[in-house]
């Protein structure tokens, strides 16, 4: 009698490249469910399976937020730089309507904007905070208003701002949710779960059962090939014959 064989996962799948793959298996094995429901050994492997799959998705999700933060704040301190970049210019205006006005709001701008662009990670946040709070107070916001050009840029950091503290909170909340998770080593721990229980379990129960295990453990292997494939394209290697995608 022939015994049947599966290819494992090859090292080096990308962190989203296993996030797929997961969530494809474990739809696969959804569809096919009804025919191998008495196997527990399965069905817990695919309940473990399913649990990382929902896991490294939550931590792409985290990087991608912290993608996000990241170029929120790059966005508030072009803003800020747009200030910096003003108040130059306002410096150097000579006319008097408007040097009246600029020279109640140059010592503000003195004391927060220099600040802002030297301060760390979070101090920026204190301190652009508390620049637009100051400019919003009443003995300011006439002659803020006055300067139209720095009204709009002061106006661009307070969306910047806001834009950047919306996110900032959505990333502590996801902390907060999950504070060790790290998509490495979930993606690690996919590629063991599938090579060394799913492989090996479907390999075994297709020799002893292959009416009930065949279809789902072909649409299995035919995944595993297709990323394999896949990654040794990427690598420049020849694929073998195993490892090129079936095709209908």
């Amino acid at each position: 009698m022939k015994t049947t064989s599966f290819s494992n996962l090859l090292q080096g799948l990308r962190v989203a490249e296993m996030a797929g793959l997961a969530h494809t298996v474990n739809s696969l094995y959804e569809s096919c469910a009804a025919i191998l429901t008495a196997d527990v050994y399965l069905r817990n492997v695919m309940a473990d399976l399913k649990d990382l799959s929902d896991r490294i998705l939550e931590a792409l999700r985290n990087n991608r937020l912290i993608s996000s933060l990241e170029k929120f704040d790059a966005h508030r301190l072009r803003c800020v730089s747009a200030l910096v970049n003003l108040k130059k210019g306002y410096d150097k205006l000579s006319d008097e309507p408007t040097q009246s006005h600029w020279t109640e709001l140059r010592p503000v701008f003195e004391n927060y904007l220099t600040a802002i662009q030297e301060g760390n990670y979070q101090s920026k946040t204190a301190l652009i905070q508390a620049l637009l709070l100051r400019l919003s107070q009443s003995d300011l916001a006439a002659h803020l208003e006055a300067l139209g050009t720095m009204q709009t840029a002061v106006d661009r950091l307070r969306e910047a701002e806001t834009e950047f503290e919306t996110m900032q909170v959505e990333y502590q909340h996801q902390l907060l949710e999950d504070k060790t998770e790290s998509a490495t080593d979930l993606k690690e721990e996919i590629m063991e779960l599938i090579n060394q229980k799913l492989v090996v379990h479907l390999e075994a129960k297709c020799n002893e059962d292959a009416a009930t295990y065949t279809a789902f453990a072909q649409l299995v292997d035919a995944q595993v090939r297709a990323e394999n494939a896949k990654l040794r394209r990427r690598k420049g290697r020849k694929e073998t014959s195993s490892e090129i995608p079936a095709t209908e």
